[in-house]
């Protein structure tokens, strides 16, 4: 089972929440974190860093190799790209706050469901559809794929 970690970034604005496969890197393996409002003070690294959406992710690359290849990962597949795209470290959702986001959004939908159930249900489909074509037109990575 993978635990959510709730990591906030440089300038203290925001946080992120992640999750890792298996649980294998631990939380530390984040060097460091900037959002969009602290990540253009950072000059960026793409062979410690990962880019998303405004956000940069800093892994402590030395460390990762490590623990991903005492798991049998090959050395030389081991990228920051690689770590977030492949789960090893990586937003718990489709974005940095999807899952607040998520509960704030899902808590509107749920009123329905005491006073008009046919609504609540077409309500709650259209919403699965709809945040799904936002996070693709908003350009987040985990999206790329679908």
């Amino acid at each position: 089972m993978c635990q959510n970690h709730v990591i906030q970034c440089e300038c203290k604005r925001s946080r992120a929440n992640f999750m890792n496969l298996r649980d294998l890197l631990p939380p530390q393996i984040l060097s460091h974190l900037y959002c969009p409002q602290c990540s253009d003070r950072v000059t960026f690294n793409p062979e410690t860093m990962v880019k998303d959406n405004g956000w940069i992710l800093e892994f402590d690359m030395e460390a990762a190799r490590v623990f991903l290849m005492s798991e049998g990962v090959p050395g030389k597949a081991i990228t920051p790209d690689f770590i977030f795209d492949q789960g090893y470290f990586t937003w718990n959702g489709f974005t940095p706050t999807e899952i607040e986001d998520r509960m704030k959004e899902r808590e509107e939908i749920m009123k329905l469901a005491k006073v008009d159930r046919r609504k609540f249900m077409e309500e709650l489909k259209s919403w699965g559809i709809n945040r799904m074509e936002r996070f693709k037109s908003e350009g987040w990575r985990k999206t790329a794929n679908l």
